[in-house]
């Protein structure tokens, strides 16, 4: 995977562009596993496979946030150059309910620019056609700046473990804040939270040796070893004692 920053016009909204290219011909699909942010893609994707997230190619999709782990099969030759969204950066560019996409991959109509755009079959070429594309628009609305602040905080903060400590941060009341985060984000604060020590816990388990469940656990805000194991099953479809066979420090 590649990752490059967006000009400065689009970086208001997106945090980054990334491209993947494979050549997979007389090789085996492969699966790919992704642990999400809760953030909204517009990616751009071709290939020899045809048809990928059940939409024929070329295409250009929109990828809502993914409520558990991000699973594709990559077959035969393609490539997908993506912007990954700020959290709310999407509904910030474009407007409208983030929690509509939720879950969701669909095809962008020409209502998204208001006109129908072209993305070229070619990584550079895409990337810049979609810079360019997003980039130009109006300040984002007042509201995403300290929503900004406050998601960069849940997400740097592993000292915050529950919701109403979110609460607490937050310079809306409680009702507007969980309004805020389901139109913006598309989905609410606890699962955010959530969302953000589960992949703390993930990183910890990839590069440190011999973690301790239990501690890690509790220092991430779970009741107990139980309560973490079932979050992270959910998440990630195995335990933390498989994921730490499969992709612990000691693994390597």
């Amino acid at each position: 995977m590649q990752r490059w920053t967006p000009g400065a016009d689009t970086a208001r909204f997106v945090e980054h562009f990334w491209s993947v290219t494979w050549d997979l011909r007389g090789r085996p699909p492969f699966e790919n596993t992704v642990i999400t942010f809760p953030a909204i893609h517009l990616t751009h994707e071709w290939g020899s496979d045809d048809v990928r997230h059940g939409f024929s190619l070329p295409a250009t999709l929109l990828h809502g946030v993914v409520t558990r782990v991000f699973r594709t099969t990559l077959r035969e030759q393609g490539a997908v150059v993506g912007a990954r969204f700020r959290p709310g950066g999407f509904t910030a560019r474009f407007g409208g309910d983030a929690s509509d996409h939720t879950g969701r991959v669909g095809p962008v109509g020409d209502d998204l620019f208001g006109r129908r755009v072209h993305v070229p079959d070619d990584v550079a070429a895409a990337a810049d056609r979609l810079d360019d594309l997003i980039g130009d628009a109006p300040e984002p609305d007042p509201m995403f700046v300290p929503l900004t602040a406050l998601l960069d905080r849940i997400r740097d903060d592993t000292g915050i473990h529950r919701v109403e400590q979110v609460m607490a941060l937050s310079p809306w009341g409680v009702r507007t804040t969980q309004r805020v985060f389901r139109r913006y984000v598309g989905v609410p604060v606890k699962w955010v939270l959530c969302r953000y020590r589960l992949q703390n816990a993930a990183l910890e388990i990839e590069t440190r040796a011999d973690v301790d469940f239990a501690d890690l656990a509790v220092r991430l805000g779970w009741y107990d070893q139980a309560h973490f194991g079932n979050d992270f099953r959910a998440l990630l479809g195995c335990t933390p004692g498989e994921y730490a066979a499969a992709h612990g420090a000691l693994t390597r």
